[in-house]
């Protein structure tokens, strides 16, 4: 029922101000999954004088956040509204948050997930092919769930992002970076394993529910967890070997490098 959408949507909004999680997050999957219910009561919402004015308080994020509700439910419908309120007076805040959003109608998703969960990559990833094979792979590992993730965004990894990947706690969306330039032999085989563990640990963390990832030390624990059971299904032989040889290595190595550290990007 269309009364529902309406609650919902007053339940969105009100996360939002209040920058709730699990509100924002329970939300926006309520009104995913009754699309057909819920596009007449965002547009309605959009159809609104208050767009023309001062944007008091936090109205500019509701603008936002409508509109991207909009294009993640129906394109057809959002590039009418972008069309729509493109031609009409707008205050400036709302008139660059929509010229913002209205790039989302240059980008198609590259590929589908399990069916529905679509990804965009960034046009200065290297290997875009290559990606989206690894994608597609790790996705079908056995055990993995990609219920109610909404989207990935590759984006190019840059020195200062201090993530391999993150989850986006408000709309179950998750970024993954990688490189800009084409890697070759035992690096790009180190780069893709580490990437294959980020991707699990990102899915972990919208699997698990967790709400602060990459702030709660148990939460990464758990996120962690997860890629190592994910990892250990998506390659059984080489973690046979790791197990095999893992104890005398540490034998042999200790020695060597009694003070070794280990330098790397955490993901979040």
């Amino acid at each position: 029922m269309q009364r529902n959408a309406e609650r919902f949507l007053i339940k969105l909004l009100r996360g939002i101000s209040t920058d709730h999680i699990e509100t924002v997050r329970d939300a926006w999957r309520a009104l995913l999954s009754d699309q057909e219910e819920a596009i007449p009561v965002i547009k309605k919402k959009l159809n609104s004088n208050a767009w023309k004015n001062n944007p008091p308080g936090p109205l500019p994020k509701y603008f936002g956040i409508l509109l991207a509700l909009l294009s993640e439910m129906d394109g057809d419908a959002f590039r009418q509204e972008v069309m729509r309120l493109g031609s009409i007076k707008l205050h400036p805040v709302h008139r660059r948050t929509l010229n913002v959003l209205a790039k989302r109608l240059e980008d198609a998703p590259s590929v589908y997930l399990a069916e529905t969960v679509p990804v965009f990559i960034a046009i200065d990833v290297a290997n875009s092919r290559r990606v989206i094979r690894n994608l597609q792979r790790w996705s079908k590992t056995k055990g993995l769930s990609l219920n109610d993730v909404t989207r990935f965004d590759v984006i190019a990894e840059r020195p200062e992002l201090d993530y391999l990947g993150r989850y986006n706690l408000f709309f179950s969306g998750i970024v993954l970076t990688q490189p800009t330039i084409q890697l070759k032999g035992l690096i790009s085989w180190i780069e893709t394993l580490n990437n294959e563990v980020t991707f699990y640990h990102e899915v972990g963390h919208h699997v698990l529910g967790h709400s602060e990832g990459g702030q709660v030390a148990e939460q990464e624990g758990e996120a962690n967890a997860y890629a190592r059971s994910m990892i250990r299904a998506s390659r059984p032989v080489f973690f046979f070997v790791v197990d095999v040889f893992k104890k005398p290595l540490k034998l042999v190595l200790k020695p060597l490098f009694p003070q070794s550290k280990r330098n790397s990007k955490r993901a979040t």
